[in-house]
């Protein structure tokens, strides 16, 4: 059976979610392109897609990625996308 997984995704409920996210990133690891961006999140994404499946991550609990906290994590089925907010929503 060779079935395609699609792929998982992140993203951020607001911008200034988003937004806080990268400064504390960029206060810990210094300046961050739009490329690493974009590879950061992809790595963020199989990692909390690996701790939710393994259930050392719950929904709506913080997610710590390389001891920055990411946010909030919700999680959207129909397109396979975890989602980070700064507070519980």
């Amino acid at each position: 059976m060779n079935e395609l997984a699609e792929e998982v995704d992140i993203d951020f409920y607001q911008d200034k979610d988003e937004t806080a996210f990268l400064e504390a990133w960029e206060e810990k690891f210094g300046p961050i392109t739009n490329e690493e961006i974009d590879i950061l999140y992809k790595k963020i994404a199989l990692d909390i897609e690996e701790k939710f499946k393994t259930e050392q991550i719950k929904l709506g609990k913080k997610y710590v990625y390389q001891e920055v906290l990411v946010g909030y994590c919700d999680y959207n089925t129909a397109n396979n996308l975890f989602l980070f907010g700064q507070s519980k929503k």
